[in-house]
């Protein structure tokens, strides 16, 4: 027997780890399991689905603002009516939007409701009406479930993303041809925005560059569209600095292996990182991080062991954590082995295995 759900991104582009997770774990579902994708727009998500070869509906998700209660209702009509038609066993949500329209589409149709939340932040306003909503809660990370009431842990399952190792590991990859044989990478991926910090690593690279020649700053993403301003006040900081030169703005990379080969050492500079996915994805091919002590990455990276973490957001302390490890090769290795093995840990099986055991709950 097939078990049919529905499958709801927030976002219909790739705007993060979250978009990335969610496609990987529709594609790789063992039976019955069978996902219907609905994407609010066309764009990267539907792009990606497709390629799958995984059933796609698109079906707006309006914001929830008062003015749009016609497109609301309409949304929400036309949800409970899919969910009808397809004989759907449950509804999964990804993102806080999608599980409000699934929540209340569920609620009609006397459907289960699991809502995958990502994001740390609460929403003061949302919150309340998703998490009554919802049946079943999936945080990344134990970092994202401190976002609910303690009376809400019945409800709250940790389960980190998933990623897929045997992609990251795969043979033959070569470094990019910009990167030369005498380069110390030190690697961001991430969208350019601003909580993501581009300018704590800037900052920091100035200290680090003055202190090592052969230091380079390669920044892998997309810009954000919703921050053109930070984007441009970015550009002129790296302009302005004496080692512009060595600081390198990729944008978005369709395959980021490459960067990863040529990478000494992943920063990820970021407060309250709710999981942390470029972590996971570095240590699977034994670059050891430097990182923030916050949020989700103390779940996933063990200072000392996997890399070094900061305690503070200050450039001069990150800084001087990139100058040990491009300083001691021994440790690099070090790190870099025992990452590679806790990396295991968040492997896209055991993400799915963990996933399946939810959706069995779900759908009784």
């Amino acid at each position: 027997m097939t078990n049919i759900f529905l499958a709801i991104s927030n976002h219909a582009d790739l705007l993060g780890g979250g978009e990335h997770s969610f496609i990987e774990l529709l594609s790789h579902l063992p039976p019955p399991w069978k996902p219907l994708a609905v994407v609010p727009a066309r764009g990267h998500v539907a792009t990606r689905i497709e390629a799958e070869q995984i059933a796609l509906s698109v079906i707006c998700l309006p914001s929830l603002r008062p003015w749009n209660i016609f497109a609301i209702i309409k949304g929400v009509r036309s949800y409970a009516q899919l969910c009808k038609r397809e004989k759907a066993r449950f509804i999964y949500a990804n993102g806080s939007r999608a599980a409000f329209y699934g929540g209340v589409a569920g609620r009609m149709m006397n459907v289960p409701v699991i809502w995958h939340c990502r994001m740390t932040e609460r929403d003061n306003y949302l919150d309340p009406t998703i998490t009554r909503l919802s049946h079943i809660i999936i945080a990344n990370s134990k970092a994202t479930a401190l976002r609910f009431k303690k009376e809400l842990s019945r409800k709250v399952k940790v389960i980190h993303n998933g990623v897929n190792l045997e992609w990251l590991r795969e043979k033959g990859i070569k470094k990019p041809d910009l990167v030369q044989e005498d380069w110390k990478v030190i690697l961001m991926v991430s969208r350019i925005s601003r909580w993501k910090r581009h300018d704590l690593a800037l900052a920091a690279f100035e200290h680090i560059a003055s202190s090592d020649p052969n230091a380079h700053l390669v920044c892998v993403g997309a810009q954000d569209p919703r921050e053109s301003q930070w984007w441009a006040s970015l550009q002129r900081k790296s302009h302005s600095s004496p080692f512009s030169s060595r600081i390198h703005w990729i944008g978005a990379a369709d395959d980021i292996r490459p960067w990863y080969r040529a990478a000494s050492i992943l920063l990820l500079p970021s407060m309250n990182e709710p999981f942390g996915r470029v972590l996971v994805e570095s240590m699977a091919v034994g670059v050891p991080v430097v990182a923030m002590r916050s949020g989700g990455v103390p779940e996933i990276v063990r200072h000392g062991k996997d890399g070094l973490l900061v305690t503070h957001a200050n450039a001069s302390e990150l800084g001087s954590a990139c100058l040990r490890l491009l300083g001691d090769a021994a440790l690099r290795e070090m790190l870099g082995q025992s990452s590679r093995e806790r990396s295991e840990m968040f492997g896209l099986e055991n993400h799915i295995r963990k996933m399946v055991e939810v959706f069995e709950e779900a759908s009784g």
